[in-house]
């Protein structure tokens, strides 16, 4: 079942918003997407590269840490914590991109969770993407052809982790060996 999603045109910064309700407990949801092992729900869309990796995965949990995000065309990201309020919301911010697509473009995308509890195993997940461009023209490819695969790439990701929070195949949460 697809997630909605919410285009949010008429702001200075591009950014889309993609909601779902999910039968879960908020704090199942919240735990499990919170930490989730990205390459499961990253897979790639389009020109969008899917990620192989992070330079940290467990205790992945407070405002401040930060990591690597490796992509498979080679390129990465520094991730941010912003905020971390367990289990109603988590906010990020991922720079340094080393993708000609976003580091000519982009200074930054700011990523925030909203979990409300609609009752005690139905949970409404909000999921708002933000870019940053780093100028006018930037801001123009942004918001006319990067924010459409973004919002798709939201979209899977989203849809992905719906899945395994009704199915209870909680895959996500198994990151591989160090």
């Amino acid at each position: 079942m697809k997630a909605e999603i919410k285009k949010l045109e008429n702001s200075k910064n591009p950014h889309t918003t993609i909601t779902a309700v999910v039968q879960a407990p908020i704090e199942q949801a919240f735990n499990y997407i919170a930490p989730i092992y990205l390459p499961h729900i990253f897979p790639g869309t389009g020109p969008i590269a899917g990620i192989t990796g992070t330079s940290v995965d467990a205790g992945w949990n407070k405002a401040g840490l930060s990591r690597t995000i490796y992509f498979n065309d080679g390129s990465t990201s520094q991730e941010t914590m912003l905020k971390w309020n367990a289990p109603t919301s988590f906010g990020y911010k991922n720079e340094n991109f080393t993708s000609p697509a976003l580091k000519y473009t982009t200074i930054r995308v700011e990523g925030e969770w909203l979990f409300t509890s609609l009752d005690e195993n139905t949970t409404k997940i909000e999921w708002t993407y933000r870019a940053i461009p780093n100028n006018f023209f930037g801001r123009l490819i942004v918001r006319y052809v990067l924010m459409r695969f973004i919002t798709r790439m939201l979209q899977q990701a989203m849809d992905i982790s719906k899945h395994d929070l009704e199915t209870g195949n909680l895959v996500g949460a198994q990151f591989p060996p160090a």
